[in-house]
């Protein structure tokens, strides 16, 4: 096995912020760095790689390692390989299309949730990502970046945990789906189809936000639908 076709991920863990160190588990912390790895290709889909070397990419230990490693395992993200390693697993377009098959209900419960439940500061805040997103234009990591400051933001807003734990790998998938077809995507659709959905949202507008939720989960399904078997 080799670490050859496999981007190397940032050092995440080499210079770490002590407040988060305290606030998050060593198992949270390289889930996070591998997730990190996964949504960004730096972990090739349909690679293989080693447990050791992904201990000592993250730097941590083999236990938080390993409780990371079956964690995304468990989410699909990678598959073990009896004997042969670890696999990162492949975007196949049948697995994009049930993953927003399930998506796209717990958004809309999110969403609506959000929409009826946010604070004004928490209105507030989801104004000036929407603000920020439609300056982004072309820029595809700030895309990815306030994508995931958004869901943070609707999950703290919509206040049911269950439905975002629910999510949380779905969305995980769809990030990384974002990154591999990025060269194909029309980023201008993707901001345009947030941005709506987040003013919806902040206008206290749950049943045109559920509405916008699903135009976006349309932009990813489209995608899905040009991609090879």
């Amino acid at each position: 096995m080799r670490w050859s076709n496999v981007r190397t991920c940032p050092d995440r863990m080499s210079t770490p912020n002590s407040k988060e160190t305290n606030a998050i588990s060593q198992a949270e912390q390289a889930y996070q760095v591998l997730e990190h790895c996964l949504v960004t290709l730096e972990l090739t889909p349909g690679s293989i790689v080693s447990e050791g070397q992904l201990i000592e990419r993250v730097g941590l230990g083999r236990t938080p390692v390993r409780e990371a490693m079956q964690r995304l395992a468990h989410q699909e993200l990678i598959q073990v390989l009896p004997r042969k390693g670890l696999m990162i697993v492949p975007i196949r377009r049948t697995d994009m299309q049930n993953i927003l098959e399930a998506r796209k209900p717990l958004e809309q419960l999110i969403v609506r949730r959000a929409a009826l439940h946010a604070r004004d500061e928490q209105r507030s805040s989801l104004s000036a990502i929407a603000r920020t997103l439609s300056i982004s234009h072309e820029n595809f990591e700030a895309f990815l970046r306030l994508d995931q400051e958004l869901d943070a933001l609707l999950d703290a807003c919509a206040g049911n945990p269950f439905a975002s734990a629910a999510v949380a790998p779905l969305r995980t998938h769809c990030r990384r789906f974002w990154t591999f077809y990025r060269h194909r995507l029309q980023l201008s659709d993707a901001i345009s189809a947030h941005s709506k959905m987040i003013r919806l949202i902040a206008r206290r507008d749950y049943n045109g936000a559920q509405k916008a939720s699903d135009a976006v989960i349309n932009v990813l399904e489209r995608l899905a639908a040009g991609m090879e078997q």
